[in-house]
């Protein structure tokens, strides 16, 4: 069900992006100090989405890493201590 509800949303992603090319498709000027490069509106939009998108994950990622090692290390301490736990099971108890 996850799968087909990605694939719904790229889908929807890349009609609208279609749309809005076909919306504005009209050639602009980005003038950057060395050249003028003129191409369509939609491009520019398109590489500015993919630029924030990289910057965002960028941004995230010293947090993403931190909660690795975290749940690596906490995994390893659960392990821990059902192995503990099992060697407390197995002892018998003297009354």
């Amino acid at each position: 069900m996850l799968r087909i509800i990605k694939f719904l949303l790229i889908l929807l992603v890349i009609i609208f992006g279609l749309a809005v090319h076909l919306r504005n498709d009209q050639l602009v000027a980005f003038d950057f100090y060395i050249g003028i490069a003129e191409l369509p509106f939609s491009l520019y939009l398109v590489v500015s989405v993919c630029l924030g998108a990289i910057a965002g994950i960028i941004a995230a990622l010293p947090t993403l890493l931190r909660l690795g090692r975290e749940k690596s290390r906490l995994t390893s301490k659960v392990r821990l201590l059902e192995k503990e736990l099992e060697t407390l099971r197995v002892i018998p108890v003297k009354d």
